[in-house]
């Protein structure tokens, strides 16, 4: 009797079962005010099951909340004929007011409201609140305490967007020593980056090197909304001097002697423009002039990463491309196009993988350049297992994986690999391979971290690489 009962009702449940699976959307029927593209939008759910109107339904409302319509609503009513019976109402429009921060940003309320990016009377988007809550996170200047949040006003159809962004320590002074057992050599650089001057949003950015046969300056400041505009001003500069011999700039100077050397020096500063495009995107346009040329540069970037320090998750993209003209010294006028690319994707825990590649040409390649036009390659940026600026070349490509493991913002540990290759240039035309790959560790103490490297070269001695100390303190 028991085992029967048990059928008719394993047998019972399954016919319900299947009933509920083969019902299906047959008709939709609208009511009240809609648009043609309501109607459209809700046709997907024809033929679905039942139960899958709710999911089209809420896309509407999604797309209309990121109208400023957040109190859009889809009812529907579903009959036994499968002929579902819509309602939309929409609601009152909302605008954004001027974005507030609830801690301690120690920036000017005025500044903050436009590094949100969130303009003041444009219509309310909860994803464009989403979007400007990790650009503040990645800029820097803050600390993301809590999730933003919105704020009705009592009066007005006004959205007050509101940030808990506590101000960081973000300025730095770093300095890196570097020691090549291979060519037995030692390096040293010296940065200093000052964010957010005074909360005005002002960036000064200081790079200074120093090694056996190269010195090098560089520095850039950012004057932001320049005249009240969404437009930034960026000055930049930058010093190089380098002991060259003279085989390695024979493709350039025909010099016959290769025991001679040459002593380059390049000067040259430009002025650019900026403006952020949406929340990630940023495009430059840039006039510079050296002793020897002019020339100009169009810079694009899209940043998506998660926040600035010790990134877990996100893209960096960057690309740019460079036209240098009217060089009295009868070489050649040319074109330098680069892009690189970093991709970091959580993988278990604390583990971080991290992606990236960079590829930069020279045209036309058949152009006659001084040794200072050319790509500098080595150091951390490039082919970290080289010096800084040991090779110059016309043209070049390299990809990165990295591992990663990260305790919250006090320890990294990095393994990497990353091969590539470079054209070479004076005597020795053709493509180097080139592999390198490491080791690298940076301990956090409050404002200060201490990290140490050891790069190595495919096909060197282990012990012949490069290791480097560095420390940096925040302030």
């Amino acid at each position: 009797m028991l085992l029967r009962r048990t059928i008719i009702l394993l047998l019972a449940t399954a016919a319900l079962l299947w009933a509920a699976g083969s019902c299906r959307i047959q008709k939709i029927v609208w009511s009240a005010e809609h648009s043609a593209f309501d109607e459209s939008q809700m046709a997907a759910a024809v033929g679905e099951p039942c139960e899958n109107w709710r999911t089209v339904a809420q896309k509407l409302e999604q797309y209309y909340e990121n109208q400023g319509f957040l109190g859009a609503v889809v009812n529907g009513n579903l009959d036994s004929a499968g002929v579902l019976s819509v309602q939309f109402v929409r609601g009152a429009a909302w605008v954004w007011a001027p974005a507030e921060n609830l801690d301690s940003a120690k920036t000017k309320k005025n500044v903050f409201a436009k590094l949100a990016g969130l303009e003041p009377g444009a219509y309310v988007s909860a994803t464009d609140l989403e979007r400007a809550d990790r650009k503040l996170s990645r800029l820097g200047y803050y600390q993301r305490m809590a999730p933003a949040q919105m704020f009705r006003d009592p009066d007005r159809n006004r959205i007050y967007p509101v940030f808990h962004m506590r101000a960081a320590a973000v300025s730095q002074a770093e300095a890196l020593l570097t020691y090549s057992s291979e060519e037995n050599s030692w390096e040293g650089q010296l940065n200093l980056n000052l964010y957010n001057i005074l909360g005005t949003a002002r960036d000064l950015q200081m790079e200074g090197y120093i090694g056996d046969d190269s010195r090098h300056l560089e520095g850039s400041y950012k004057e932001p909304w320049i005249l009240g505009t969404s437009w930034n001003v960026v000055a930049r500069g930058k010093f190089n001097e380098e002991t060259v011999a003279a085989e390695s700039n024979a493709d350039v100077a025909g010099s016959a002697d290769s025991t001679a050397e040459t002593l380059e020096r390049e000067i040259y500063g430009e002025l650019g423009i900026t403006r952020e495009i949406g929340f990630d995107f940023t495009l430059g346009v840039f006039l510079g002039v050296s002793e020897f040329d002019k020339y100009s540069s169009v810079e694009v970037s899209y940043v998506s990463l998660d926040r600035f320090a010790l990134p877990r998750n996100g893209w960096r993209i960057d690309g740019s491309v460079t036209y240098k003209m009217d060089r009295p010294d009868s070489l050649d006028n040319y074109l330098v196009a680069s892009a690189n690319v970093v991709r970091y994707m959580p993988v278990y825990k604390n583990f971080i993988a991290r992606f990236s590649g960079a590829a930069g040409g020279i045209f036309p390649t058949d152009a006659s350049l001084k040794r200072t036009d050319l790509f500098a390659l080595g150091g951390m940026d490039s082919f970290r297992g080289m010096e800084y600026q040991l090779v110059r070349s016309r043209a070049f490509g390299f990809s990165e994986f990295a591992l990663l493991w990260q305790d919250g913002y006090d320890l990294s540990i990095e393994a990497f690999y990353q091969p590539g290759l470079y054209r070479r240039a004076g005597s020795e035309h053709g493509w180097a391979r080139e592999q390198d790959y490491g080791i690298a560790f940076t301990q956090y103490r409050k404002n200060w971290s201490f990290n140490l490297y050891y790069a190595m070269r495919n096909g060197c001695n282990y012990l012949d690489g490069i290791i480097g100390f560095g420390v940096k303190t925040l302030f």
